[in-house]
C-alpha cells in the first residue's frame, strides 16, 4: 500500500513544444517518483500515447508502435522523455505522458511548416504570351504554418524590384510593350526558408516604326522629303520596326513593292528585343528614282507604315529680275510710314516709265532711259528719306 506522498508528481500539467517540419522534437515528461530512487523498482509505469489516434507509442522505456522515428529518452531515474525526428505535418497533435495511477501530463506538439508555393493555384514561371491592349492577372498562392505572407514585385530593366502587391493576386491592365516583363512572388511566415516565383512575360504587339534618312556624314535625320543632290552616289534610307512576333518588313516606291537590283538594295537584320531593321541603298540617285518611298511592316496583330518622299534638288538659280524685284519690294517694307507718299510717288513714276511707249529705234536706247530713269528715281527716294529722318 502506498500513501499519498509517496505519488509520482509531474514538473508541470501541460507543456506545448514547438518545432519545424524536418527537425528533431524533444517532449519532456520529468516525473518524480520518491521510492524510485531507493530501490529501482518503483510499481508505477509510464507510457506515452498520441490522443489524435488513441495510439500508445512507448510502454516504460521501449517505443511499441513500430516507427523508427520515436524513442524514449530515460537517462535517469526521473526523465522519460519523447523524442520524435524528422517531424512531418501529421505528427502535430496532442500527446500524453501517462502514470499507471491515471495521472498524466499533456503536451501540444506544434509542427511549424516553411511556405511552399501551391503549383496549381499560382501563375506559370513562362505564361502565354498576352496580347497588347489585354488585362492579365498573376497570381501567387503558398501554404505553411502559419499562413505565409505575399509579396508581389516588378523588375524594370536595371533589375529594381518595386511591390506592387501584398495580395494573391494582382491585375495589369492593357499590358503594352512598355509593361514590365520580369515579376516575383515572396512568400515568408517567419520559418525558413522563404520561397520565390518568378514570371516572365512576353507580350505580343503590332509593329511601331520609325523611317530616317541616314546623311553623307551619317546623321539620321527625320524627315517626309528630302532633297537629293544629283551628284551624290549613294543614299540610304533606314527603317527600325519593333514587333513581336517578329514577321514581314519591305520597301515599296509609289505603291510598287520594290526588288533588289544592281542600283538598289535591301538589307534586313534583327536585333534583340523584337527589333528589325532594314535599311534600302540607292546608288546613282537619278530622275526616275524620284518618288514616295514607304517602308511596311506586319505580322498577325497589325501592319504600319511609314513614308518619305525623294526629290532631285534644283540644279538652276532663279532669274536675276525676280531677285532685284525682291530686293526693292523689301526697301518698301522697310520705309517708314512718314514716307508713304514719296513711296506712292516713286511706284507712280515707275509704272509711268514702265508704260511709256517704246521708241522705234534700237532696244539698247530704251534699256538707257529706263535704267536712267530707274537710278533718278531710287536717288530721289533716297534724299527724301534721309530728309524724312532727320526732321524727326
Amino acid at each position: 500500500m502506498f500513501f499519498l506522498t509517496d505519488q509520482p508528481k509531474f514538473d508541470r500539467s501541460h507543456e506545448t513544444v514547438s518545432v519545424v517540419v524536418g527537425k528533431r522534437a524533444l517532449l519532456p515528461c520529468y516525473v518524480s517518483i520518491k521510492d524510485a530512487a531507493n530501490n529501482g523498482n518503483s510499481p508505477f509505469k509510464i507510457i506515452w500515447m498520441k490522443l489524435n489516434n488513441s495510439s500508445i507509442l512507448t510502454m516504460e522505456d521501449r517505443a511499441i508502435n513500430g516507427d523508427p522515428r520515436i524513442s524514449l529518452l530515460h537517462a535517469y531515474a526521473d526523465e522519460w522523455n519523447l523524442q520524435i525526428d524528422d517531424i512531418d505535418e501529421d505528427d502535430a497533435g496532442i500527446y500524453q505522458c501517462v502514470i499507471n495511477t491515471g495521472m498524466y501530463k499533456t503536451l501540444t506538439l506544434d509542427v511549424k511548416v516553411p511556405p511552399k508555393i501551391i503549383d496549381e493555384l499560382t501563375t506559370e514561371p513562362y505564361p502565354s504570351p498576352i496580347r497588347s491592349g489585354s488585362n492579365f492577372t498573376i497570381k501567387c498562392y503558398a501554404h505553411g504554418k502559419p499562413m505565409p505572407k505575399i509579396r508581389i514585385l516588378s523588375y524594370d530593366q536595371s533589375d529594381d524590384a518595386k511591390i506592387i502587391s501584398e495580395h494573391n493576386e494582382v491585375t495589369l491592365y492593357d499590358v503594352s510593350r512598355h509593361t514590365r516583363r520580369r515579376y516575383e512572388c515572396i512568400a515568408s511566415n517567419g520559418y525558413p526558408p522563404d520561397v520565390a516565383r518568378s514570371f516572365q512575360l512576353t507580350v505580343q504587339y503590332a509593329p511601331e516604326l520609325n523611317l530616317v534618312y541616314v546623311s553623307k556624314i551619317n546623321d539620321e535625320l527625320t524627315s517626309s522629303l528630302v532633297f537629293i543632290d544629283s551628284n551624290q552616289h549613294e543614299i540610304r534610307l533606314k527603317c527600325l520596326a519593333i514587333m513581336n512576333p517578329l514577321d514581314r518588313i519591305y520597301w515599296t516606291k509609289d505603291n510598287h513593292k520594290l526588288i533588289n537590283n544592281h542600283r538598289m538594295h535591301q538589307h534586313v537584320s534583327t536585333s534583340m528585343d523584337n527589333f528589325i531593321i532594314s535599311e534600302l541603298v540607292i546608288k546613282e540617285f537619278s530622275n526616275e528614282d524620284q518618288g514616295d518611298y514607304l517602308c511596311v511592316a506586319s505580322n498577325s496583330l497589325g501592319t504600319s507604315s511609314k513614308s518619305i518622299q525623294l526629290l532631285l534638288a534644283p540644279t538652276t538659280l532663279p532669274p536675276s529680275t525676280t531677285t532685284t524685284t525682291t530686293i526693292i519690294s523689301t526697301t518698301f517694307i522697310t520705309t517708314t510710314t512718314s514716307s508713304s507718299s514719296i513711296i506712292n510717288e516713286l511706284s507712280a513714276s515707275l509704272m509711268t516709265v514702265a508704260r511709256r511707249k517704246r521708241p522705234k529705234h534700237t532696244r539698247t536706247t530704251t534699256t538707257t532711259t529706263i535704267s536712267q530713269e530707274f537710278f533718278r528715281s531710287t536717288e530721289l527716294l533716297r534724299e527724301m528719306t534721309i530728309t524724312s529722318s532727320q526732321g524727326k
